[in-house]
């Protein structure tokens, strides 16, 4: 039952009788206390269910790092609907941090196909609604979209989208509601809980096609701290922000406007007014980490982990003394406890709700759809550390595509060249029916297709930033394909930074070898068109992925460079389309061999040059095939020629690592 605030005066005295009779004595009135709970989950990215729809099948259980399961939403929910029964549903506050409505064909198809699903409410707005959060943020893939899709969906949910630095650029106001004021009964008190929304300034950069001249991003720390102090003098007990970043990088390189990408620390310590930072966006697990605040606090920041694996519980102590609510930040390393979606049954009345069932079977038949057939098995295993036919098709399929559109052009007869990245190390085209989601696991995001015209010196610059990405080697090292966490030479950290597979680009339409023996901005070898060097004045039309175009990954030249042509087309949609079209994936008609890793200084040989790979095609590499035990096989070698002085005849293995 509620104490009465009005009844506090009485309740602060005690009557006593002694022998002159009765005597009011008061005492000071002892505070009494109670515990607030805050829920949060982040970056959903779509997983309402613990299904693969790529794999077409639930994730296998887990419980090692990032491939915890099962997962998802309906286990999410089984969590928040135990706590609320556990400790008073009134004294409980859930939230999310964004990136909700991309990530799997099931959002895909509710933002892009709504009439294939035949329900007008998103899937995540009804599955919010359903489990009841009392907020919700903005994430940098609630843009991906585009605008108006964020805005049917901020329409769908009974919670409010908040987005405090999100900025509508024709009235300079926010777009998104900054904030909002929850009151929860706790103790029998009323609570004020203040939450704002602030998100990562990327999304100016990763999506400024579709933002460009609608809105902008700006300081999510400055928004946090303006509004946070609003919140308190509009009584706020307690201020929970929501920040669409991670914790701050050492060293980071602003994203925009000289702004950096992540930033909770940030907020954290900078903004007056702040108890708990709810923190997302790098899909990191990190439940707990306590800052100096910038109101003599401490201050929790408590990232759940990423695709509803883990719904994060932050308990916050508070004592009550007549209308005064107090916080016990003594005790903030011990609020927060990550408790896992694997650990839990599915919460059968949101997983058994027929709209959502729906949708999800809906989902699962249109990835089933058969496309094309291809002639022989291809593996995307390998193709960050050697070319292979799945990537090329990619690229042939984004050249071919930017070609036609720049007929009748001024850059009609310039050369063609494409970038493609590794985003799956396990996508798979089968030998025979290649179905809608063996495409979609290949090609995992929401990009666009542009083309930009770059020059040969852009080009090899632009190379030789992707070959950050391999850990430098000894010479005639042998390569490993494991990141470099596990001990191999891919995904390497620069200035604390790891070099995701996503931000690792290989080129179509040039030849080059890479020598990651070689100090970063030496690696690029033998780049050259048609069998001649590249010369720094030669023109390129790169096609392009939208977000390497507006600066994801910070690869030089591309983002300042000339647009030929931007058509908002959907890679993925087209490789889909194209794939249907012809009816036939065929390697035979579009793969070509025609970059290379080495750490012993090979490359190809070019018109007028006897050394090199001969005749223009890589006959081997300087890489292993690892065996079933994890050692290196060096069998099945044979000679091939070096560029180098004095180093003939070396022994090659024929495939890659």
């Amino acid at each position: 039952m509620r104490f009465p605030r009005a009844a506090a005066a009485v309740a602060a005295a005690a009557v006593t009788l002694t022998s002159a009779g009765l005597t009011a004595v008061a005492h000071a009135a002892q505070p009494t206390t109670s515990t607030l709970t805050v829920l949060s989950t982040t970056d959903v990215h779509g997983h309402v269910y613990n299904w693969d729809y790529f794999q077409d099948a639930e994730f296998s259980p887990d419980t090692t790092g990032r491939n915890s399961a099962p997962l998802g939403l309906t286990r999410a929910a089984t969590i928040i609907k135990q706590t609320r029964q556990d400790r008073g549903a009134d004294s409980v506050v859930t939230v999310d941090n964004g990136d909700t409505i991309q990530g799997t064909p099931l959002t895909y198809l509710a933002s892009q196909e709504p009439e294939r699903l035949g329900d007008s409410t998103n899937p995540m707005a009804r599955a919010f609604n359903l489990i009841g959060y009392d907020a919700t943020n903005t994430g940098n893939h609630e843009f991906n979209y585009g605008v108006d899709v964020q805005n049917t969906f901020a329409k769908s949910l009974d919670a409010p989208l908040l987005g405090a630095n999100v900025i509508d650029v024709k009235t300079g106001e926010p777009l998104r509601q900054p904030t909002t004021m929850v009151t929860k009964k706790v103790g029998g008190h009323d609570v004020k809980v203040g939450i704002v929304g602030v998100t990562t300034p990327g999304s100016a950069v990763w999506d400024r096609s579709v933002l460009k001249g609608r809105v902008d991003l700006t300081d999510p720390v400055a928004a946090a701290d303006k509004y946070a102090g609003q919140l308190r003098r509009q009584g706020a007990d307690v201020v929970v922000t929501l920040v669409h970043g991670g914790l701050d990088e050492e060293n980071a390189t602003p994203i925009y406007k000289g702004l950096d990408e992540n930033m909770a620390t940030s907020v954290a310590t900078k903004a007056k007014g702040v108890d708990l930072v709810i923190s997302g966006h790098t899909h990191r697990d990190d439940v707990s980490t306590v800052v100096d605040g910038a109101s003599g606090h401490k201050v929790l920041i408590s990232q759940p982990d990423y695709w509803a694996r883990s719904v994060s519980d932050v308990q916050i102590p508070l004592s009550f003394s007549g209308e005064k609510v107090g916080i016990d930040y003594g005790s903030i390393s011990t609020w927060a406890t990550q408790r896992y979606t694997r650990d839990v049954a599915e919460d059968s009345e949101l997983a058994d709700n027929p709209h959502l069932r729906a949708a999800h079977e809906k989902t699962i038949r249109y990835v089933n759809s058969v496309v094309a057939t291809s002639t022989e098995e291809m593996s995307a295993k390998r193709s960050m550390v050697e070319d292979t036919p799945i990537l090329d098709f990619i690229g042939s399929v984004e050249a071919d595509t930017v070609s036609s559109a720049l007929k009748k052009t001024k850059y009609a007869d310039t050369p063609v060249i494409a970038q493609v990245s590794p985003f799956s190390r396990t996508a798979l085209f089968p030998k025979g029916e290649v179905k809608i989601k063996d495409i979609a696991g290949l090609y995992v995001f929401d990009n666009t297709l542009a083309a930009v015209e770059i020059t040969g010196a852009q080009l090899r610059d632009y190379l030789e930033y992707s070959a950050r990405y391999f850990v430098q080697t000894k010479p005639g090292e042998k390569i490993n394909p494991a990141p470099a966490s596990e001990g191999g030479h891919t995904q390497a950290t620069i200035d604390g930074k790891t070099i995701w597979d996503y931000n690792y680009d290989a080129v179509t339409g040039v030849k080059y070898s890479i020598d990651i023996s070689k100090p970063i901005g030496q690696r690029v070898l033998g780049l050259s068109w048609q069998g001649k060097p590249v010369n720094d004045n030669q023109k390129f039309i790169m096609a392009i992925n939208n977000y390497r175009m507006n600066g994801g990954g910070g690869y030089p030249h591309v983002s300042k460079a000339p647009v030929a042509w931007d058509g908002l087309v959907e890679i993925r949609q087209e490789l889909i389309d194209h794939a249907s079209r012809d009816g036939r994936i065929d390697p035979a008609t579009f793969f070509d061999r025609n970059w290379f890793l080495t750490t012993t200084g090979e490359t190809w040989q070019m018109a007028g040059d006897q050394s090199g790979v001969d005749g223009g095609k890589a006959t081997g590499d300087a890489s292993v095939t690892p065996t079933a035990s994890g050692q290196q096989d060096t069998s099945d070698t044979h000679q091939v020629s070096s560029t180098k002085s004095g180093s003939t005849g070396l022994a090659l293995p024929r495939t890659g690592v």
